[in-house]
C-alpha cells in the first residue's frame, strides 16, 4: 500500500511539473515572438530603407515622424515642396504606417528640424 501512495504522489508531482514547464515555455516563446520594438525606431528603419525611393521622387524634400497634437506617434510625415502636383504618386502607407502629406510652407521650424531624412 505505501508504494501506491508513493507512485501516486509522484505522479501527482511529475504532472503538476509538467505543466508548469509547459506554461513557461509558452511564456517564453510568446514572449519572443512579441515585437517590442519603440514606435519611432520602427518609422526611423522604414525612412532610412526607404530614404533613395522617397527622395528621388521630385517635389519630396523629407521625411520623419508624424504625430499628433498630442505628440502620439500616428504615421509617417513626408514632407513635399508647395508646387508639388503629383503627390498622387506617394505612398500612401510605409510598412504599415499611414503616410501623411504635409507641405514644407505648413509646418514649423521645429518639425522641419525633426525630419529624419532630407534632400538638403
Amino acid at each position: 500500500m505505501k508504494v501506491n501512495k508513493i507512485g501516486k504522489r509522484l505522479l501527482v508531482l511529475v504532472a503538476i511539473s509538467a505543466v508548469l514547464i509547459a506554461v513557461v515555455v509558452a511564456g517564453i516563446i510568446s514572449f519572443t515572438q512579441n515585437d517590442s520594438t519603440p514606435t519611432d525606431t520602427k518609422i526611423v528603419q522604414i525612412l532610412y530603407d526607404n530614404k533613395e525611393t522617397l527622395l528621388s521622387i521630385e517635389g519630396v524634400v523629407g521625411a520623419g515622424i508624424a504625430c499628433d497634437e498630442s505628440n502620439y506617434i500616428i504615421g509617417i510625415a513626408v514632407y513635399i515642396e508647395d508646387n508639388m502636383t503629383n503627390f498622387h504618386i506617394l505612398p500612401s502607407k510605409l510598412d504599415g504606417f499611414q503616410v501623411f502629406i504635409k507641405r514644407v510652407s505648413d509646418v514649423s521650424e521645429f518639425e522641419k528640424a525633426k525630419m529624419v531624412i532630407r534632400k538638403y
